[in-house]
Formats: structure tokens, sequence, C-alpha cells
């Protein structure tokens, strides 16, 4: 039987049921030919991220902060809904869409174009990231705060994490500098003499 046009299905209702933090995980696990999100580790920092850039989703997320850096139990408890509900499966950890999940992505991208952008690019640009990459840099997004994160406090493992991203082409030379606890010149000089680690 066919759907009149313009009739909604059962998934796009889902779809559109969903607070921000539903919808942006969505998005964000469809975004860039949907590529799985790595990890728990990945989810949080990408949407805590996007946040960032988007203060619907931040109000709804409800980040704080905390030693390894920003968490949202928000997050984790909406990834386990969608999860539930058949939208997200976990497949070794990593966070992809089902074929339930892709149909609501595609509802969602139709509503969401503008933020969809700003995903795929987040997506692209810190998906790749290691683990220690992409909590280092979360936690050095958050404004006012020490040394690092779990596992980062040491400013030789910052300046690794931040000489890796910047080769890598993922931050600027002035954010690299700043998760390497140096000043810009001297992480720049710093490169063109190779003495970065």
């Amino acid at each position: 039987m066919e759907r009149a046009a313009g009739t909604a299905t059962p998934t796009a209702g889902k779809a559109r049921r969903l607070g921000a933090v539903g919808r942006f995980i969505l998005l964000l696990a469809g975004a860039r030919q949907f590529r799985p999100i790595p990890g728990r580790t990945h989810l949080q920092k990408e949407m805590y991220l996007l946040q960032r850039m988007f203060p619907e989703l931040g109000g709804e997320a409800g980040y704080e902060r905390r030693f390894a850096g920003p968490h949202s139990d928000a997050v984790d408890d909406e990834a386990g809904r969608l999860a539930r509900s058949g939208l997200i499966g976990l497949d070794g950890g990593r966070f992809e869409l089902t074929r339930e999940g892709r149909a609501a992505f595609d509802v969602l991208k139709i509503d969401m174009g503008e933020e969809l952008e700003s995903v795929q690019d987040l997506k692209g640009r810190f998906n790749d990231l290691t683990q220690d990459e992409i909590a280092v840099l979360a936690y050095f997004s958050q404004p006012d705060l020490g040394d690092g994160p779990a596992g980062c406090a040491d400013l030789k493992t910052r300046e690794r994490l931040a000489v890796s991203m910047y080769r890598k082409r993922k931050i600027s030379a002035q954010k690299a500098a700043q998760i390497a606890g140096m000043y810009l010149g001297d992480f720049i000089d710093g490169i063109k003499a190779g003495r970065n680690p």
C-alpha cells in the first residue's frame, strides 16, 4: 500500500518527536555517509563541540566539567534510548544508524539542513582523531580549565597530541599551542625545527 504524498511515516513521527540531543546524535551518526561514531568518548566530545555551536543543544545536553573533560549524562541517556528504540546500533562500541535510523536521518536532514552542514564538517574534522586527541581537544575547548584531562596532564603528552592534530590539519597552530601549553611562537618554532615530539 503506497502512502499519499505528505503523509507521515511512523519513523518520521519518531524522528520529529526527538529532543535536541536525540536529533543531533542521529545527525552525527548519519553525517559523512553514515560513517560510525568510533565510541562513547567520540560521541560525548563531538556532541560537546556541537553544543558550543548550537545553544538549543547546549541547554538540553547539560554538559558538566569533569576530570576527563566535558561530560553529559543526557547524551549517554539519549544514546541508550535511541539504541533501545532501534534507531542506533552498537557494533564493537561504535555507534551507527540502523535501517530505521537511516530513515529517521533522511527526515532530519530535510528538517535540519542548516545544522547538518555544521555536523558534517565537525564529523569530517574530528571523527578520525584518536580517543586521546578528541578528549584533549574537547577539554581545551572548555573555558578556564587547568592542565588537561586524565592521562594528558603532563606537558609532553599534551604537546605530542597537539602536534599530531596540527600535522593532521585538524586544529590551528594557535589551538595546538594552547593545548601544548606553549606560546604560539615557541610552538611554531618547534614545528619548523622538528623539535616537537
